[in-house]
């Protein structure tokens, strides 16, 4: 047994002791059934870091362990994705399979989310497997990233329902600094593992399974015991334990723009059964579903096209689908009214001759997100809310098709700072300024930001940038996290409402003729469109923007719809 592991186990023992079910004990029942000859079929569900350990690290070690049982071993990882997906997935890539066994690995991929997604994803994949008819034992992998990764969400959720935990971010840094090895020694970047860093995996994994394989093979088989109740869930907001993926096949109504074709010929291609293609300008798809939540599951192409994704006529998102070649996806809303929902998929009508915003172009959808249709009763009545209607407009496919978000030039901003983190009132130096964003580092100017203020230093902007993002890492020469505030006015010929397209590296509060109209403050998808108002003539904008840990830029684009 490895040094790293055999101090694991002088921590956990004290944590487990307290339940009512210890950790590893659905691990036990499995390996005992397959010491009797009961098959055993294991599958790993995460993202590239799963997709390429081969048999899930411990496919071949469960074979010889348990040569009495016929053992498979699926790999499901996918490449660039979290359990934001991954909760999407479980039906055909997990459960599919009858697993007697599961290995769910999405700490890394899942930094991005807020922490109440991050959570609540993890816990419905945790409780619709348990609830099979056959529920299968479950381990919950903590892959290591070399600045370290948020254990705390998925942790939590693990302990809450009694899981083994394999935590390889401990026993990355116990090995690390035992053999005085650097980071390159295991690891490709910062987060995957080279051949030598996936054996180190697989040893780890092995040495956590190992003493259940004993365990098993020691107890005394007796009357199978009634797996344990379920916990209550521990957000407030319902679990999504009916998500699937939807193929998406052509429409009547869809009026010729959209054709099938195949799966593309690539390594990526075998994510999807086919795809809906469309590429005219304007080109729209309303796809009718019952449920909680939806989205899309989108191929990637460098150098084709966008679209905007929206459910009942609410304020639309922007997807990029040319930013690499692969595929991606996204929620669009995971929060509906139980209820009958229209999602829209539209093509920009407008296209643009900025790169980076290319608008023009095939668009190649695979599937269809939903989840909550258990839920949901077969009324369309209250999909659509008057007053947020009001308040924020309605955005039908034909509105969403007209919309041309025109890009504030960033020759024109002026800014004041750096602000350097290390000003906090505590004295604390964080790794980035989420913690700072929220402080007044020039109050008066928060307090009235449409106001002028004496004494400042503002500088204009030096180094425009194509595509009109700003960024302030080269204008202030400095990588130090940070803080500043930019500002500029922007004329609009006629009082009107208009959608702000926001753009920012990484935490950010805009101020629109006084009135904050934006605070990201947190993880967040790029970019964010908010409903405003403009006046006639000039209004003013006020930026404050906080680095992150690599980037420190922004962008901003704005278009009417009255």
């Amino acid at each position: 047994m490895s040094s790293w592991f055999r101090i694991r186990l002088l921590v956990l023992p004290l944590v487990s002791a307290a339940c009512a079910a210890a950790p590893g004990d659905d691990v036990v029942a499995v390996f005992s059934r397959a010491a009797r000859g009961a098959p055993l079929r294991y599958v790993a569900i995460g993202g590239s870091i799963t997709e390429a350990s081969g048999p899930g690290w411990i496919g071949d070690w469960l074979r010889d362990a348990f040569p009495e049982s016929r053992v498979a071993a699926i790999n499901s990882g996918m490449s660039g994705t979290g359990s934001s997906l991954g909760v999407f997935r479980l039906e055909r890539d997990v459960l599919a399979h009858q697993p007697d066994l599961v290995a769910i690995e999405y700490c890394v991929n899942d930094g991005g989310l807020p922490d109440e997604d991050a959570a609540r994803y993890l816990e419905s994949m945790i409780v619709r497997l348990k609830s099979a008819p056959h529920p299968p034992a479950i381990v919950i992998l903590e892959a290591a990233a070399r600045t370290g990764v948020n254990l705390s969400r998925h942790r939590r959720v693990a302990r809450h329902h009694d899981l083994l935990e394999v935590d390889f971010q401990a026993a990355v840094n116990a090995k690390l600094a035992a053999e005085n090895l650097p980071w390159s020694a295991l690891f490709g970047d910062d987060v995957h593992p080279k051949r030598a860093g996936h054996a180190f995996y697989a040893e780890v994994f092995r040495d956590a399974l190992a003493p259940l394989a004993r365990r098993a093979r020691e107890d005394r088989p007796g009357t199978p015991a009634a797996p344990p109740a379920l916990p209550a869930p521990l957000g407030s907001k319902p679990l999504l334990l009916d998500a699937r993926l939807v193929p998406l096949h052509v429409r009547r109504e869809s009026s010729g723009d959209w054709r099938h074709e195949p799966a593309p010929n690539t390594p990526w291609g075998r994510h999807f059964q086919g795809l809906l293609v469309a590429e005219r300008p304007g080109a729209g798809l309303q796809i009718p579903f019952r449920g909680t939540a939806a989205g899309v599951f989108f191929a990637l192409k460098k150098g084709e096209g966008s679209f905007l994704l929206n459910v009942d006529g609410r304020v639309p998102m922007p997807v990029f689908a040319n930013t690499r070649d692969g595929f991606s996806s996204v929620v669009v809303e995971n929060d509906l009214p139980p209820g009958e929902h229209v999602l829209n998929v539209v093509l920009p009508r407008e296209a643009s001759a900025d790169p980076d915003f290319k608008t023009d172009g095939p668009v190649r959808l695979g599937y269809l997100l939903v989840a909550g249709e258990t839920l949901a009763p077969r009324d369309a009545a209250d999909r659509v809310d008057p007053a947020r209607t009001a308040r924020e407009g309605a955005f039908d496919a034909d509105t969403l098709a007209r919309l041309n978000f025109e890009t504030i030039p960033a020759r024109g901003w002026e800014w004041t700072g750096p602000f350097p983190v290390s000003a906090l009132p505590d004295g604390n130096v964080p790794a980035d300024a989420i913690s700072a964003i929220t402080v007044p580092f020039l109050p008066a100017l928060e307090r009235a930001p449409h106001a002028e203020h004496a004494g400042l230093d503002w500088k204009p902007v030096s180094a425009a940038t194509a595509g009109g993002r700003v960024d302030f890492r080269a204008e202030s020469g400095s990588s130090a996290p940070a803080v500043v505030y930019a500002r500029r006015t922007w004329a609009s010929p006629r009082a009107c409402a208009a959608l702000l397209w926001a753009e920012a590296d990484y935490y950010a509060h805009l101020w629109l003729n006084g009135e904050r109209v934006l605070a990201l403050e947190g993880p967040h998808r790029l970019p964010v469109i908010r409903p405003v108002r403009l006046r006639a003539g000039e209004n003013a904008l006020l930026l404050k923007l906080g680095a992150g840990s690599a980037g420190f830029s922004a962008r901003l684009r704005v278009a009417t719809h009255e």
